[in-house]
């Protein structure tokens, strides 16, 4: 009988448990229906101003003002944004039709038009990663940590209490620059640094950060700035020093901050480039600790595109192409929900990070290195992505979710060893403690069926009468005949240049398709529009 009482006891003290996952980004929706009632703290709380949290006074965590107007107003422009987000999902998994395709060039060659799409996917980006980050699963709570009134992502509170910058007329301009780009390191860190003891401090398990800093955007910045300051364009070897430099003092003081809090779980989205991180510098995705799980994004069993790699610096890859998720709910004009599809690896890390938070409930005791070992060691591997991940596998959230059921009773290791045999069957979404997947065929059409996808034989004959235009995107498939481009089968190569599109984080991915993003967390794979990544360099705007 006590036996019985005991295992009744575990049972319910896990089916009760409750893990919050904080989600540092910009646009949240925090009056959307689905969202709200999960949202630990509400924008009303008033915790910031706490005599017990004075540390914090001026500072503002929490604010979606910005959300209650949307960006896009014109219900035309929008449906064609929607209708284009929809038609480039579908160009990388079932193909577009020729009048698809030539839509969609004419519209990824309008500039005009992909402004206003940059402009939706930023406005949006933290409620398109919120709603993965709670995809699946009961008892998950998202944390919304996010900066007032800055327009770029990685800034993710308003610091008031840094003392204002000396004026810099009395120095040379070599100094002026040495200063700037040590302004900018201390707002990254200080911020960083901040966010991480109020997290602390609100018992959070689990942090998701789809944005970054990219090698791209520094290298870019460093050349204005330079050119700005001294008159002159930089030599190439100062210009790689002063990044290297600035990659290695922001990683180094971050890594630190990390140390303090080990038992938190840190997920970062692998940056939307497509290029190699143990080669290019990316931030904070290659911060390496037993903590911290840097996530790339899989376009079906193949790396994306657009994703970021590295065999030592990016862990494992996650679904991150074509990922629906929800819309801010103040483009509804009916106050139904709405839908769209995202690509990038800010849409590739809340999915990581939904299943960690899975895994917590599951079993409280795994501390945040066993739970980074439970998703590394159960994924599947493959033989391409052992060069590409250091994991070299996909996740697999039936055997990573077997591993932490199996945990409560025998040691890590041959809990991740049986759940990987198949050998103990557990589909029993009882015995798993959370319920069935929604259908994802069923979400998928509920979702095409309410973005618009007829195209006026009007436009087909404007858009044939400018077929001089140049072709939007390499990997974007149509259904033309005889020109259908299939899955590749090999490993897909990255570019030899950094190519950022947008943020992986607070945008829809850093990537050219976001984090539905940085911003998500994004690619050369599919036409993207122009994006300006997630990081906050020199010194501008706190």
């Amino acid at each position: 009988m006590r036996s019985l009482l005991f295992f009744l006891f575990i049972f319910c003290t896990n089916a009760l448990a409750a893990t919050t996952i904080a989600i540092i980004d910009t646009g949240f929706d925090l009056d959307h229906d689905f969202l709200k009632p999960k949202i630990l703290k509400q924008e009303t709380d008033e915790e910031a101003l706490n005599p017990g949290l004075s540390e914090f006074n001026g500072w503002q965590f929490n604010d979606n003002s910005h959300l209650k107007v949307p960006v896009i107003k014109d219900q035309s422009l929008l449906q064609e944004i929607l209708l284009y987000r929809n038609l480039r999902a579908k160009g990388h998994s079932d193909g577009l039709s020729l009048a698809e395709f030539e839509w969609f060039k004419k519209r990824s060659n309008d500039k005009e038009f992909m402004l206003q799409v940059k402009n939706f996917k930023k406005h949006s980006h933290g409620t398109f990663v919120a709603g993965i980050a709670l995809r699946e699963g009961e008892n998950i709570n998202i944390f919304p940590i996010r900066g007032l009134n800055i327009s770029n992502p990685i800034v993710a509170i308003e610091d008031t209490s840094l003392p204002s910058a000396e004026p810099l007329k009395s120095k040379t301009p070599e100094e002026k620059l040495t200063e700037e780009i040590q302004n900018s390191q201390d707002r990254v860190i200080q911020k960083f640094s901040k966010i991480c003891r109020y997290l602390s401090l609100n018992g959070i398990a689990i942090v998701n950060a789809s944005y970054g800093i990219t090698y791209k955007n520094i290298s870019s910045k460093f050349r204005e700035k330079y050119r700005a300051l001294l008159g002159s364009e930089i030599e190439e070897s100062k210009l790689q020093k002063l990044i290297l430099d600035y990659f290695k003092n922001i990683h180094d003081r971050t890594s630190k901050i990390i140390q303090k809090y080990p038992r938190m779980l840190f997920v970062f989205s692998a940056g939307n480039s497509g290029v190699d991180n143990d080669l290019f510098a990316h931030y904070p995705s290659k911060i390496k600790l037993p903590n911290t799980l840097s996530v790339g994004a899989m376009n079906g069993d193949y790396l994306a595109s657009f994703s970021n790699f590295g065999k030592i610096n990016v862990d494992i890859g996650a679904p991150g192409v074509a990922i629906l998720s929800l819309v801010p709910r103040v483009y509804s004009q009916d106050g139904k929900d709405l839908y769209s599809p995202s690509s990038g690896t800010s849409m590739a890390a809340p999915y990581i990070s939904n299943l960690a938070a899975q895994i917590l409930n599951i079993n409280l005791k795994l501390k945040p290195q066993e739970i980074k070992q439970i998703i590394l060691e159960t994924g599947d591997e493959k033989d391409y992505l052992k060069l590409k991940f250091f994991s070299g596998s996909i996740v697999n959230n039936k055997r990573a979710i077997n591993a932490a059921l199996l945990s409560r009773d025998m040691s890590l290791d041959q809990s991740i060893t049986l759940a990987k045999s198949g050998l103990i069957p557990m589909e029993d979404s009882v015995s798993i403690g959370r319920p069935p997947s929604m259908d994802a065929f069923e979400l998928k059409n509920k979702v095409m069926d309410a973005i618009p996808k007829d195209i006026s034989p009007q436009e087909i004959e404007e858009i044939q009468s400018t077929s001089e235009e140049s072709l939007p995107d390499q990997d974007l498939k149509t259904d033309k005949p005889d020109n259908l481009i299939p899955l590749p089968s090999v490993v897909p190569t990255a570019p030899n240049l950094p190519v950022d599109p947008v943020p992986s984080s607070q945008s829809e991915g850093q990537s050219p398709p976001p984090s539905l993003a940085p911003e998500s967390s994004s690619s050369p794979a599919s036409p993207q529009p122009p994006q300006t990544p997630n990081s906050e360099i020199l010194p501008s705007s706190p």
